[in-house]
């Protein structure tokens, strides 16, 4: 008897470079336009939403569409918060562009979608294969590489080699500061979750 194709798991740890790649790259511009677009708290939100959802979902995305469309919507959404971040610098020069209160409602916000995520990416790692928190690191950090690069090259053909400049430095002190904010919280609540997982055997 042989086994339902429509059953199996086809996990690929990287796209095709044909529809994989496509879905990854339209809906990370999807993700990117509409929190570019959106508050930069909204923006914020939705991208933390996001990747709360992928990684409470990241062993029911059989199918590649869909664990791609994940992937690039999560990424695109985080890189359009921090292009709204830069957009705030550049309306406000040397001013803050939010109070001290806002930048510290920001930090939180991130440190709890962190934890949750972590939490959440610390249950059964090996659910499927290549969904680990480490390939989940990797996937996430390899789309915000490509699209990040694609970003500075636009940057760069449309204002010069000092625009190019100026955003690849805005744009990667805003995304260090989202990293970081998430990592943290995420690295603490993984470690508890699989403490909590391993000692109750």
């Amino acid at each position: 008897m042989q086994n339902d194709p429509s059953n199996e798991t086809p996990l690929k740890l990287k796209p095709h470079r044909g529809s994989d790649l496509s879905t990854l790259f339209i809906s990370a511009t999807i993700g990117y336009v509409v929190t570019l677009i959106a508050p930069l708290f909204a923006g914020l939100i939705i991208s933390c939403l996001l990747l709360i959802l992928l990684s409470r979902l990241r062993n029911r995305l059989h199918q590649p569409l869909l664990w791609w469309s994940s992937i690039g919507l999560c990424s695109g959404s985080f890189l359009g918060t921090a292009s709204s971040m830069v957009n705030n610098i550049h309306q406000h020069g040397a001013t803050p562009a939010n109070t001290t209160l806002e930048r510290l409602l920001f930090i939180v916000v991130l440190g709890i979608t962190g934890f949750f995520s972590g939490s959440r990416v610390g249950i059964n790692p090996d659910a499927v294969e290549g969904r680990s928190i480490g390939d989940l690191l990797r996937t996430l950090s390899g789309t915000f590489t490509g699209v990040f690069g694609v970003l500075v090259g636009i940057a760069f053909v449309l204002g010069g080699l000092e625009e190019a400049r100026t955003l690849s430095s805005r744009l990667t002190a805003s995304l260090t500061i989202i990293v970081l904010g998430l990592l943290g919280p995420g690295w603490i609540s993984h470690q508890l979750r699989m403490y909590q997982r391993n000692h109750s055997h």
